[in-house]
């Protein structure tokens, strides 16, 4: 028969602990780890070894290969990231053999130069809540993770548990490295819990919205805008008339959005600008949405070439994190959570989000994961984005209590 948990220990002592995750939070967000901000992201690194030792388990840093990059002159180049970070927590012996994947990335959309670099304290709504880069996404994260571990191995039966505990530095930008490293990995686990943030009303995420990202490279004619201007042909030009066209698309498929959200070309204003490159967001809710937004685009830039007028245009990118959906097995862990969320007199909701993460992709490599174990907040990716602090320990006592439905869960399959 099996022996039940009494949950409010745990409970009192994370909370006991609030105020100290409080202070992680605000020394992970001091720390500047930008995506692209390569010297900030190994800062990052070992500010983690260190933030994990107390578990007791040895880091292991694992190289990521470097990922293409085009830059705003079209110039094709690589870019190194920092390394993943893995920790493995391995059962006894007699122990089921089923391995728990709990993961996060430690990247932020804020860059080395932007103006968000501290976090500051504030009650709003009778709520405390803290401001800052990355306290939501995922930096707040980091810590649940960290603190429903801590409690795991202070309370759990941690001999009959394989865990192990991964974080990557390039989700913010698509996971263009470590996707290698979730194609070599995700086989050896039965379950995932990634730490993204719980939407703004503290519902878990159930399904996700596929999305990519679409570089166009478009290239004319360079003149000077008095002596020769009809020598020159504008690359902004033509490419306002593809964004126009990509536009266009969005209307003609239930659920498929593009974004056009970036374009830069031109120099100086006398000259007939001989380069643009233009960025498209595209999100899919489906498989067959994500052929067929390949194939508009790929035929919109087919006709829209013109290389004997003095123009050409080239495609890069694609859909980097393929649509998350709900099947059976994700379906049984969602009903599993919600009994585990009432044991705890914590009420679980779902609901369905248009953002991506690296969920998407272990699902798309047949790992069942739910990607919500994230703290409370919002306004993520803007200088307001905020946490509720007392979603801290709330919600690493939800995922110690699931890391035990998967241990109990593993136990009677074995």
């Amino acid at each position: 028969m099996e022996t039940r948990i009494d949950w409010n220990p745990v409970r009192e002592w994370l909370a006991a602990h609030r105020d100290e995750m409080v202070e992680d939070l605000e020394r992970l967000c001091a720390t500047n780890s930008g995506s692209d901000h390569l010297a900030g992201l190994v800062r990052m690194e070992q500010e983690l070894i260190d933030y994990f030792k107390p578990l007791g388990m040895p880091c292991r840093k694992i190289w990521l290969p470097p990922y293409p990059s085009i830059d705003d002159l079209g110039r094709e180049s690589e870019i190194q990231t920092s390394h993943a970070l893995r920790w493995d927590w391995n059962g006894s012996d007699d122990a089921p053999r089923d391995r728990l994947l709990l993961s996060i990335h430690y990247d932020t959309v804020y860059g080395e130069d932007s103006s968000f670099q501290q976090c500051t304290r504030r009650v709003e709504n009778d709520e405390q809540r803290l401001r800052g880069p990355g306290v939501i996404d995922a930096k707040g994260g980091i810590v649940v993770l960290r603190w429903a571990m801590l409690a795991a191995t202070r309370f759990l039966d941690s001999r009959s548990l394989n865990v192990s505990i991964v974080l990557t530095p390039d989700e913010e930008v698509g996971s263009p490295s470590s996707i290698n490293l979730w194609n070599e990995i995700a086989g050896e686990f039965a379950f995932a819990m990634l730490f993204e943030p719980a939407l703004a009303d503290g519902s878990l995420v159930s399904h996700r919205k596929g999305t990519g990202t679409f570089v166009f490279v478009l290239r004319g004619r360079s003149a000077h805008a008095g002596r020769n201007f009809h020598e020159g042909r504008n690359a902004i030009l033509l490419a306002a008339k593809l964004a126009t066209r990509v536009d266009s698309l969005n209307g003609q498929r239930d659920g498929v959005t593009i974004n056009v959200g970036r374009i830069r070309g031109g120099d100086a204003v006398n000259v007939v600008p001989d380069l643009c490159v233009l960025r498209v967001n595209v999100r899919v809710t489906n498989h067959e949405d994500h052929q067929w937004i390949h194939e508009c685009l790929h035929q919109i830039v087919s006709e829209m070439q013109s290389p004997t007028q003095g123009f050409s245009i080239s495609m890069h990118g694609g859909i980097h994190s393929p649509p998350k959906t709900v099947d059976d097995a994700t379906r049984d862990w969602m009903e599993s959570i919600e009994r585990v969320g009432k044991e705890l007199s914590h009420s679980v909701r779902w609901k369905g989000s248009g953002g991506a993460s690296d969920g998407n992709k272990l699902a798309a490599l047949g790992l069942c994961c739910i990607d919500t174990f994230g703290p409370e907040g919002d306004l993520l990716h803007s200088d307001q984005e905020w946490v509720r602090t007392d979603s801290l320990p709330e919600k690493s006592l939800l995922s110690v209590a699931v890391i035990e439905e998967f241990r109990r869960t593993a136990a009677r399959s074995k």
